[in-house]
């Protein structure tokens, strides 16, 4: 009686073992029966995808394709290149990859546009395409970085630069224009910020060499300028910008200086405006100079606005930071200036007077200018005699008079 029991017993758990056995067949075959049917589901979803990006890039403008990728083709295989390695998806048997050019292509055209790739985004298509931007701007950041932002750290850099300036601008011992705008974005859903401010540097060229974003829109130009590890770099001159110079056909020296408008300090590395009332004529022609140099840095603003107007509307559901978005379309500007410069086609400078017209209403439009705050642009140091100097000079240099 008593082996008739175990043997029951042991023939009931072998029933239990069989059918739980038979279970996790069924449900490991109902597993793979989705998981294929979800790989020919997205297979499908970025061909659709492709489809119409494609149809929308014909749609948008079927004579330029770099008016929505904001390149040329040539351009576009440039970076995909760079970028490929660290975008590639490994692909495996149960998914299909999404291919780097069709990632490139996606972001880049949420870059310029500031919208998703198609008009009609189809929430399941979300998931898809927030990964892609999530993933591919850092990557475009990291590759573009080194060497399309780079800053200046050694003496002949910045003489370059103010080589530069004095040839295309007649100023001298110019390092760069520098400006700060508050940007006006939508709310992001990850972070609420809905302004930013921006501090650059550019060169002679629409270069930009230095950025800085900041998140604090309370503060002016100048108080960003005061608390900036740009200033503290250039007081104790830790980024070697070269000693005092003689300028181009005279015997004065003068020390390399920056470009600014009125709300920032005058000092030594600095110059701005004289500002007060009865200006003399050697002084609004200072005015005249510094101002047609300066303005370099109001063309590069306006360029960056027309290019890449995700900075002035980023699409909420993408879980990124503001600065990290800003900081790639920096990058892909200096790269397509580099780009210009070196064969010498100017695809992306929009000529003379409708330059200043476009790029005033698209500045006009997305950036904030931040009211003067007289408290903080007193004059420090040698600042008035430097700029006392360079009046001068140009007064000698134009109309031959010291007045």
């Amino acid at each position: 009686m008593e082996s008739r029991k175990k043997l029951c017993a042991a023939l009931l758990l072998m029933q239990n073992n069989y059918l739980i056995a038979a279970h996790m067949l069924k449900k490991q075959s109902r597993r793979k029966r989705e998981l294929g049917s979800s790989k020919y589901a997205l297979q499908r979803e970025l061909a659709d995808i492709e489809f119409k990006m494609s149809r929308e890039i014909q749609d948008e403008d079927s004579l330029l394709y770099g008016r929505v990728l904001r390149m040329t083709p040539e351009q576009f295989h440039f970076i995909l290149e760079m970028v490929r390695p660290v975008i590639q998806e490994k692909k495996t048997p149960l998914r299909s990859s999404i291919t780097p050019e069709e990632r490139l292509k996606v972001t880049l055209f949420y870059l310029s546009t500031g919208r998703m790739p198609f008009r009609q985004t189809k929430p399941e298509y979300m998931p898809t395409i927030t990964k892609i931007l999530r993933e591919t701007i850092p990557a475009l950041y990291n590759v573009l970085n080194g060497e399309y932002l780079p800053f200046p750290t050694s003496a002949d850099e910045w003489k370059q630069i103010a080589a530069d300036f004095y040839d295309i601008w007649g100023f001298p011992n110019c390092i760069g224009a520098i400006d700060g705008k508050h940007c006006k974005t939508r709310p992001m859903a990850s972070t609420g910020d809905t302004n930013m401010m921006l501090m650059v540097i550019v060169d002679a060229k629409y270069r930009f060499v230095y950025v800085n974003v900041s998140t604090d829109t309370r503060i002016g130009d100048a108080d960003v300028w005061l608390h900036s590890d740009l200033k503290y770099s250039l007081d104790d001159n830790s980024i070697h910008v070269p000693p005092p110079t003689a300028l181009p056909h005279s015997n004065r020296i003068s020390p390399y200086t920056l470009v600014s408008g009125e709300s920032f300090p005058l000092t030594e590395y600095n110059m701005k405006p004289y500002i007060h009332k009865n200006l003399s004529e050697s002084q609004q022609h200072f005015n005249y100079m510094l101002s047609r140099s300066r303005r370099v840095v109001e063309n590069a603003f306006g360029m960056l606005a027309n290019r890449f107007r995700v900075i002035f509307s980023p699409i909420k559901q993408v879980p990124m930071t503001f600065s990290k978005i800003v900081l790639t379309c920096f990058c892909l500007h200096n790269f397509l200036r580099e780009e210009s410069i070196r064969t010498n086609i100017n695809l992306d400078i929009i000529p003379n007077v409708e330059l200043q017209r476009r790029a005033s209403c698209i500045v006009e439009e997305n950036f904030i200018e931040q009211m003067l705050d007289h408290r903080t642009v007193k004059s420090t140091g040698h600042g008035p005699q430097a700029r006392e100097g360079l009046r001068e000079y140009f007064s000698k240099l134009h109309f031959n008079s010291d007045d």
